[in-house]
Parts: C-alpha cells; sequence; structure tokens
C-alpha cells in the first residue's frame, strides 16, 4: 500500500466533518486500491457505516482509548502499513477534485522522505494561502513512515497544544533537507478551516496555550540534546525564555494568575542558564526577530529589555 491517509475524530458531531468525507469521496483519479482510508476516534464512538455506503473507497473506523491528538497520530504511525502517511483533521477538508491525484503522482518517488504542499487557509472566513513550508501544521505533508521508525520521530503526548510543531521539530532535526519535496500544482490541495469553538481557538483557553507554548520550546529543547545538536540546544534554551518573557510581561490579554507559570520557567532557567549564556550572538539575533514575527501582541521586544529581565532576575 502507497498511502494511510488518517483522519483522526474527537468529539464532534457528523456534520462537522460531512465535507471532508464528501470531498474525498469526489475524487477524480485517485487510486483507491493503493489507499487506505481510516478514521480514528480518539476515545469517542464510531460513526453508522451507512454514512460511507456511497463512497468508491473503504472508511475504516477504529476507536482507541482517549488519549488526545499526539497519541491517536502515534497509533497511526505504529500501525501504518503504507510507505506514507498522511493526516487530515476531521473539520478540515481537500481543497480540489485532484488534490489525492496530486499527492498520489508523486508518492513512487525514492528521492523524498517529506513531500510538502501550499496550504489554504480559512481563517474565520478569510482566505489566505501559505506558500512557505509550514513549521506550525503536519496538514500540508506527506511523510515516509520508514523515515520516521528510522529516526524515532513521534508527537508529545504531554503536549495538549503545538504538538504539530514540536513533531515538525523532531523532523527538521533529523531529515536530509535534499530528500524534501515540494508538489507544485495549479490549485491548493488542502484546506485548514480554522473554527470559531473549536478545541484549539477558544480566547478563554489562552494562558493554556501559551503554557503549552512553554512546554514546547523545552520538550524540544532536551531533544536538540538528546541528539547531540549543541548549537541549536543553546539557541532553543534562548527561544525558551524569550517567549517566556513575552508571556509573563508582554502579553496584553492574559487575566489570569501568573504565578505559577513564572515560578516554573525560572526554575526551568536555573537548570538551563549555561547552555542560554552560550548562545551565539547571531543566533541570539535571530531568536529575538522570530518572536517579535510571532507574539506580537505586546508590541516589538528589544533585546536589551529581555537581557535587563534576566539580570533582574540573577541579582535576586
Amino acid at each position: 500500500m502507497l498511502l494511510d491517509l488518517y483522519i483522526t475524530h474527537y468529539n464532534e458531531p457528523w456534520e462537522v466533518g460531512e465535507k471532508n468525507f464528501q470531498m474525498l469521496s469526489l475524487q477524480r483519479l485517485a487510486e483507491w486500491d493503493e489507499i487506505r482510508v481510516t478514521l480514528v476516534h480518539d476515545g469517542t464512538e464510531s460513526f453508522p457505516d451507512e454514512y460511507f455506503k456511497d463512497y468508491p473507497f473503504k472508511v475504516n473506523q477504529i476507536t482507541i482509548p482517549h488519549g488526545g491528538i499526539a497519541h491517536a497520530r502515534n497509533w497511526c504511525i505504529e500501525h501504518s502499513e503504507a510507505t506514507w502517511i498522511k493526516w487530515n483533521d476531521f473539520d478540515d477538508t481537500f481543497a480540489n477534485l485532484y488534490s489525492v491525484h496530486s499527492i498520489m503522482n508523486v508518492l513512487r518517488n525514492d528521492l523524498f522522505d517529506l513531500l510538502w504542499f501550499d496550504l489554504l487557509c480559512d481563517d474565520h472566513g478569510k482566505l489566505h494561502l501559505r506558500t512557505q513550508r509550514n513549521p506550525v501544521f503536519v496538514h500540508d505533508k506527506v511523510f515516509r513512515r520508514q523515515f520516521l521508525l528510522d529516526h524515532n520521530i513521534r508527537f508529545n503526548e504531554e503536549l495538549t497544544w503545538c504538538e504539530d510543531s514540536a513533531f515538525l521539530a523532531l523532523v527538521e532535526m533529523e531529515i536530509d533537507h535534499e530528500r524534501i519535496g515540494k508538489i507544485k500544482v495549479d490549485s491548493p490541495i488542502y484546506l485548514y478551516i480554522a473554527r470559531d469553538g473549536s478545541l484549539c481557538n477558544r480566547p478563554e483557553i489562552e494562558f493554556q496555550n501559551l503554557q503549552s507554548f512553554f512546554k514546547r520550546h523545552c520538550y524540544v529543547a532536551d531533544e536538540f540534546l538528546k541528539r547531540g545538536l549543541t548549537d541549536q540546544y543553546n539557541t532553543m534554551c534562548v527561544r525558551v525564555m524569550a517567549d517566556s518573557y513575552y508571556t509573563l510581561c508582554k502579553h496584553p490579554g492574559i487575566k489570569e494568575d501568573k504565578s505559577e507559570h513564572e515560578a516554573r520557567v525560572w526554575a526551568w532557567y536555573e537548570t538551563h542558564k549555561e547552555p542560554f549564556k552560550k548562545c551565539t550572538p547571531e543566533n541570539f539575533d535571530m531568536v529575538m526577530e522570530a518572536v517579535n514575527r510571532e507574539c506580537w501582541k505586546g508590541g516589538e521586544i528589544t533585546k536589551q529589555e529581555f537581557i535587563d529581565w534576566i539580570e533582574k532576575h540573577e541579582r535576586g
């Protein structure tokens, strides 16, 4: 089998994902004999099989114990029998009638371990096209399963947010960039939908998400160290603290008590201050540019104010 297409589902009604399967059923020139479509229910009950009875392919429904999206995707890696793996979100959809054909058309090429394509995003009703390889989402990518197995790349099941970007950070650590290919087509292949009320788009959990971002960065830093990538490890230690400064001191919308998280941040710093201080000036500046590009709600963070914050803590 060439492709395992996994769609993960947790606690959403059929109406949310129906368009996903309808578009999948309309795909033209799709080699369904080389594709297995699996709907992985994360602790929730399967849908009636009659929902899929008129489709040109079989939908395999599997219910696994609830463990979160990272656990569900790791289950996919372990149980896949295909050369390639792709994940679709339940509430997203392919963007055109030849999306599957466009992907399948290049999967027999042995030159690549990762293939990616432009990502069409519906951001609460506003469409925009991401034409650069995205470090945050797995939806615009297809992964060679053997590459993931060979390099022990899995999703971190302790993360409830940022699990995609942490997974992709591991991919970036291990992949030969000459084995990354782009699927170039005239029309977008995948539509990512940011839905109001979805599990990761609720304003009331923004501080919780930012704390998950901290956990993600700490995890990636430790993975750099485990994999012997010292320069990247030192740089990531700076990124952990720079983002923490943004969360604790600059983000304008957080009303919750930050003291517990602040204690956690400084405890982490005490065990990582040496690699923090070994980060090169060039990489330090690169981190500041990234933080200001991505963490824009609180205004620009200057290098000096960040250093002053660290030194103030050092002085006690």
